[in-house]
């Protein structure tokens, strides 16, 4: 039998996700983060801001806020051009992919428009959006990346987070619950 028809057979689907990490306490990262242009700026946004965006793949986000959930946005000429979103807590917890503690966050959802991605603006949003969750007690955050999201995972790169682990799920025919594998890289610690 072909070994990938065999691989088909025994396992229904697969993910591959790099975890990226930041600690926070660096205050030179934290004066760093600045708008790349004078058009553009960052800062918090409520649910309202983004139900009122003109674009629909704005608007499409605002489940992602909500109790347990903070949201920053760049904007240029005060339309929402990008979006990140960290939840904590119990708002977590029902995903609970990567386990956080006390003072933990994880950004779970960035988008930046089609037409204004290549300019930087997810790496000052991480940066800036890092910033400010560290400025309310946030010690630790983390985000879930798709392993061939290169654009994601350059974001993240540049933005001073570090790759912690890549996490391996395989779903095997006919188990409940898929088989996790987590690989730490040699530089982390704890989790």
């Amino acid at each position: 039998m072909n070994p990938k028809r065999l691989a088909r057979l025994l396992f229904r689907e697969y993910s591959i996700y790099s975890i990226y990490g930041y600690s926070g306490g660096n205050a030179a990262y934290a004066d760093e983060a600045g708008p790349l242009t004078a058009e553009l700026r960052f800062q918090a946004v409520t649910k309202s801001e983004i139900d009122n965006s003109r674009n629909e793949l704005i608007v499409q986000q605002a489940w992602y806020h909500g109790e347990g959930a903070h949201a920053y946005a760049c904007l240029k000429d005060s339309e929402i051009v990008g979006l990140c979103f960290f939840w904590h807590g119990e708002r977590y917890r029902k995903r609970n992919f990567w386990p956080l503690a006390e003072a933990e966050a994880k950004l779970v959802q960035m988008v930046v428009l089609p037409e204004m991605r290549g300019r930087g603006i997810a790496r000052s949003l991480i940066k800036f959006a890092t910033r400010e969750m560290s400025r309310q007690g946030f010690k630790h955050m983390y985000a879930r990346i798709w392993w061939s999201n290169t654009p994601s995972l350059r974001a993240f790169k540049h933005a001073g987070w570090k790759r912690i682990a890549t996490v391996i799920e395989i779903s095997i025919f006919r188990w409940d619950k898929p088989l996790r594998l987590k690989l730490m890289s040699m530089s982390s610690q704890g989790k």
